[in-house]
């Protein structure tokens, strides 16, 4: 496969995550309940591509799927214990911790290029979110900054893990539905057939098949790479809601989103060129 098109994988995976935040505000649901469902739809599509599942003993395919669950049960919890911005942007400083990691798990190193790419990137992200950021939350701050540790992990562990990569996805979907069940049950009674079914929809298209698309693109593509090309992702989400549903963006959020965009797709086309 050609490095372009490992970056346009995770550019569209960019933007189908993006759409999250436009769905997730039409339905009336238990954020857990949310995240179960969704899983078990991303848990459906990885199947069906994996079709036989692999497993092993092995630390950093066991350490993947427990980040990855813990990544997306952290987050949605710390959503309803600080605000969505603060939650937000505290996950996005993955690319730091994707550095660490990267460095000592798979000996990847950055350029000064990169650096200077992540700074203009996260200057973007500050004035993104300067209208919304707060010291509200103090433990839905900590959840939302350890889930940023677990994207990173996984985006790097699926990297080491090339032979079952899909696998990791697949069991951190399954592990975070089955965690989530019990709320799934106890709520499906008193929700809309209409809400469970988009967000089970969501789970497909916005989680399954957009993860797909960024794990087999982690084959061909450094991890800080991956993961700085899909900083894009949290700047087109409010982009959605505001065109489908009116929600205004500050000057400083166009200012800073216009950064983020900038940064991400720029480095991914002088990357891809080089």
């Amino acid at each position: 496969m050609k490095i372009s098109s490992a970056y346009l994988m995770l550019l569209i995976a960019a933007l189908l995550w993006s759409l999250g935040g436009l769905f997730i505000k039409l339905v009336d649901l238990n954020p857990i309940i949310i995240a179960g469902i969704r899983s078990l739809g991303a848990a459906i599509v990885f199947l069906f591509y994996i079709k036989t599942p692999k497993w092993y003993w092995g630390k950093y395919f066991i350490g993947g799927i427990l980040s990855y669950s813990l990544m997306v049960i952290l987050y949605v919890v710390s959503i309803r214990l600080t605000t969505a911005a603060n939650a937000i942007f505290l996950q996005f400083t993955a690319p730091l911790w994707v550095v660490i990691f990267g460095y000592f798990i798979l000996k990847e190193t950055v350029t000064k290029f990169d650096i200077l790419a992540m700074l203009f990137i996260f200057l973007g992200m500050g004035l993104f979110f300067i209208d919304e950021l707060s010291f509200y939350g103090f433990w839905g701050n900590i959840m939302a900054l350890i889930s940023g540790v677990c994207f990173a992990l996984v985006t790097v562990l699926i990297r080491k893990e090339k032979d079952y990569a899909f696998e990791i996805v697949l069991y951190g979907n399954t592990i975070t539905a089955l965690i989530c069940l019990p709320f799934i049950l106890e709520g499906f009674g008193n929700s809309s057939f209409l809400d469970l079914l988009i967000i089970f929809a969501l789970g497909i298209f916005q989680l399954g098949i957009p993860y797909l698309l960024y794990t087999k693109a982690l084959k061909y593509v450094n991890a800080i790479d991956a993961i700085l090309t899909g900083m894009i992702e949290p700047v087109l989400n409010p982009i959605w809601v505001f065109l489908f549903i009116g929600e205004i963006i500050g000057e400083w959020a166009f200012i800073g989103g216009s950064m983020v965009l900038i940064g991400s797709l720029g480095r991914a086309y002088f990357k891809q060129k080089i």
